[in-house]
Parts: C-alpha cells; sequence; structure tokens
C-alpha cells in the first residue's frame, strides 16, 4: 500500500488517529488505579519488586494471549500470526524495550518516585519521541509547529503536577529508573514502527511481543522471590481486566504506528498521565473537575492538536 493510500484510510486521517488513539490512552489510564487495587488484592509489600514484577509479567503474558486468540478470528485471509525465523529477533527487540525493560525499571522505581512526577517523565517521553523520530524516519519531519505543540503538552503535565507539591528533589535509583522505563518505551514505539509492515501485521507483533517480554518479567520476578496469593480471587479478576485492557491498548497502538508517523502517535501519550489523574479520582471518589486539572488539559489537547495539524498537501 503507498503512503497516499495509507492517508485516504480511516486509520491514516487524523481524525481516524485520534479516537483510537485516545482510547488507547484512555485504558492505560485505568492502569493507574488498577495496579494499585491489584497490590492490595494479592497483599503485595511496597518493598517486594519480586512479586511485582511477577505481577507485570502475568498481566503482559496473558494479554499477549488474548491477543493471540483473537488474532485467530480477526485475522484476514493469508495473514500470518505465527513468526516465522526472520521475525523472532524484531520482534524479540521490541518486546525487550516496550515490555521487559520498560516495565522492570518502571517497577523498580515506582516506590521511590510520587504520582506527580511520574507524570512529567511520562511527558517528557513523549517529546522525546517526537524529537528523535526524525532520525529514524524521513517522512516525520521536525517542524517548529511540532516542538511548539510537544513543549505546549508537557507545559500542561509539569502545571498539574506542580500543584501536588512533589516535584521536588532526585534520587538515580527512583527518578532515574523511572526516566530510563519512559525511554525505553519511547525506543519501543520506534522500533514497531520499523518492523511492522504488510507482512508483519499488528496482532502477530503485538501478541507475540508480550508473551516474550511477559515471559521474562515473570521469570525476573520469580527469580527475585516473587509469589501471589492463589485465594485472592478478586485479584485475578483485576489482573485479567489489567492483561485484556493492556492487549488491545497494545494492539490498537501498534496498528496506529505502523499507519502513521511516530510522531503523531506518540504525543498522545501526554493523556496518559490526564486520564490516570481522572480515573484515580473516580474510584477514590475525589472531585476530579478541579480548575487546575481543567486548566492542564487544555494545553495539553492543543499540544497535541498542533503536532497532528498539517495544511492540506499537493497530491
Amino acid at each position: 500500500m503507498s503512503e497516499d493510500s495509507k492517508k485516504n484510510t480511516l486509520l491514516g486521517n487524523v481524525l481516524g488517529l485520534a479516537a483510537p488513539a485516545v482510547l488507547c490512552t484512555l485504558l492505560w489510564g485505568t492502569a493507574f488505579p488498577g495496579i494499585k487495587a491489584g497490590y492490595e488484592l494479592f497483599a503485595i509489600d511496597n518493598n517486594d519488586p519480586g512479586s511485582k514484577l511477577l505481577f507485570a509479567g502475568l498481566r503482559f503474558f496473558i494479554a499477549g494471549i488474548i491477543v493471540l486468540t483473537a488474532g485467530c478470528f480477526i485475522k484476514k485471509k493469508g495473514q500470518r500470526i505465527l513468526p516465522g525465523k526472520k521475525d523472532i529477533l524484531p520482534i524479540g527487540a521490541l518486546g525487550f524495550f516496550q515490555t521487559f525493560l520498560q516495565y522492570l525499571l518502571l517497577y523498580l522505581g515506582i516506590g521511590a518516585v510520587s504520582g506527580t512526577k511520574s507524570a512529567v517523565y511520562t511527558s517528557a517521553a513523549a517529546f522525546a519521541t517526537v524529537l528523535v523520530s526524525p532520525l529514524f524516519f524521513r517522512s516525520d519531519k521536525l517542524s517548529f509547529r511540532k516542538i511548539s505543540g510537544c513543549l505546549l503538552g508537557v507545559s500542561g503535565i509539569v502545571y498539574m503536577s506542580a500543584f501536588a507539591g512533589e516535584l521536588g528533589g532526585f534520587t538515580l535509583l527512583g527518578d532515574g529508573l523511572v526516566i530510563m522505563s519512559n525511554l525505553s518505551g519511547a525506543a519501543g514505539n520506534i522500533i514497531s514502527k520499523r518492523i511492522t509492515n504488510e507482512s508483519r501485521n499488528a496482532v502477530m507483533v503485538s501478541a507475540w511481543q508480550l508473551l516474550m517480554g511477559g515471559s521474562a518479567l515473570i521469570a525476573a520476578g520469580l527469580i527475585g522471590g516473587g509469589h501471589l496469593r492463589i485465594d485472592a480471587v478478586y485479584g485475578w479478576l483485576v489482573l485479567l481486566y489489567l492483561a485484556a485492557m493492556a492487549g488491545i491498548a497494545f494492539l490498537i497502538w501498534t496498528e496506529l504506528l505502523r499507519r502513521n508517523p511516530v510522531s503523531r502517535v506518540a504525543v498522545f501519550n501526554l493523556l496518559i498521565p490526564v486520564f490516570g489523574t481522572m480515573w484515580s479520582g473516580i474510584f477514590l471518589g475525589e472531585n476530579i473537575f478541579t480548575w487546575v486539572n481543567l486548566a492542564a488539559l487544555l494545553p495539553v489537547c492543543l499540544g497535541i492538536f498542533l503536532v497532528n495539524y498539517s495544511s492540506k498537501e499537493k497530491r
């Protein structure tokens, strides 16, 4: 399929990109309160990284199974869902950066970092992806408009976080690991764009990178002495939800990256901390419609619009 043809498809235009991208970030936002609830139900202590990694590994491994099963029903004629020999290395690299390394670093560092600071680091990683992607993709050109849009979006997250009063201080084993985690996720976006094509479809890439990355996290968790209570019924239900949510979101996100410039997709990551705050407020019974949150959402949305806006191009 030519580049012009892709632009004419539903996922290739701005409106078709915005709706599924917002859905992904909306789903990922539920992970913030969901993981917290899972820890409580499984009685996972803050100082038990092994159990946290095991929890994360099972989540992504089950997500991979869900995507693979769904792929058996939705695949097109002639579409592969089983990787060949040439697919193992690139998909394994994606699983390493986007699932294993990203969440290994996140779960090891998150205990020493506040949620507000994590939000700032997530937005900074989205900005970094927009800046770096032109080095790998000629069609994804950097412009003043894109830089301005990213800065505007990041300013909204920083503004929201600053009011929480938890932006001071820096620790290498806390802040440093969370920053590296976000950069690993940004690298995963670029790898995903490079390796997905007509032969490597979103179902195959998403399913197997989740299975590979999830398996590695499970192994790391077991080596670290992690364990989960078998009798925590509600905990397993929460884990199943988190797995299904991750599978759906990663599948859609991978397809969006395949069809669109990385910068246009990655900038929607700015919405994750906003939705995370929203869902946490809903589940905790807090008022989320504060002037601070609403004032922060405006520059984030304007920033996303600026990055994705383009004047009509000559065919």
